[in-house]
């Protein structure tokens, strides 16, 4: 409530969340909260002790954390699917164990059965239930990727429907790819926009989000491998097959 209270008097809290990969073995997460003056200055109480604990998450996995008055924005690497998945469990997951977070009612009940959600902590949120999956599966010079992201905000107040009436916050999902999705799940919340650069999902507060996507990323070591085979095997045919060497007097 502390960080509730100044958001819903005092303007819009902007929170974007964005996977980008750049190739099977590279990408980045870019996390990035934007608030109003007044909602920056009332919420500074809350804000400095969380991003505290985040700067001393975030610094062995390499990450980077720049801020303004207004602006908060950190940017941890990742490798694999694999990597990113324990990546986001160490910088956003709370410190409690998820064993007894999970034995008191609540929204976490929404997720399927036999799962076992970890938390997400927000300042002056409380936990918020998550779940992030990714499958991966090699194809040698492509990797087929499947992602699947829910989010648990029920417990949160819901913007106002009337159009005349801002929201408090707007919170989005972004999903940063080479080559676009090649899937999404019609059972999951649609995106909000998509494109060659992937999509953004709008997250509601007062409700729960399911993100399921498949996309393919280049493997940048077989194709880098694959192109110097081709360029090996155009040098010789160029050698020997357009340009043959001259034969010289005396060979028979």
């Amino acid at each position: 409530m502390l960080l509730w209270l100044p958001l819903l008097l005092s303007g819009c809290l902007r929170y974007d969340l964005t996977l980008r990969f750049d190739h099977h073995t590279h990408g980045q997460i870019v996390q990035t909260i934007d608030l109003s003056d007044r909602g920056a200055a009332l919420a500074q109480p809350t804000l400095e002790p969380w991003l505290e604990e985040l700067k001393g998450r975030s610094r062995p996995l390499g990450g980077q954390l720049s801020q303004s008055p207004q602006t908060v924005t950190l940017t941890v690497p990742f490798s694999t699917a694999r990597d990113l998945g324990d990546r986001f469990q160490q910088l956003f997951s709370t410190p409690e164990s998820t064993s007894e977070l999970s034995t008191e009612p609540g929204p976490a009940e929404a997720f399927d059965q036999g799962t076992h959600p970890t938390y997400l902590q927000l300042p002056g949120w409380g936990a918020v239930p998550f779940e992030l999956s990714l499958d991966q599966t090699n194809w040698v010079f492509v990797s087929r990727t499947h992602l699947v992201y829910s989010l648990d905000l029920r417990d949160l107040p819901a913007n106002e429907e009337d159009a005349a009436t801002p929201a408090w916050a707007d919170l989005r999902f972004r999903l940063q790819v080479p080559w676009g999705l090649a899937q999404v799940s019609p059972t999951a919340t649609p995106p909000l926009s998509q494109g060659a650069a992937g999509a953004i999902w709008q997250l509601q507060p007062g409700q729960m989000t399911r993100i399921d996507a498949v996309f393919w990323l280049p493997n940048a070591i077989a194709l880098g491998t694959l192109g110097i085979v081709a360029l090996v095997l155009g040098g010789y045919g160029l050698r020997y097959r357009v340009f043959k060497p001259a034969k010289t007097f005396g060979q028979s």
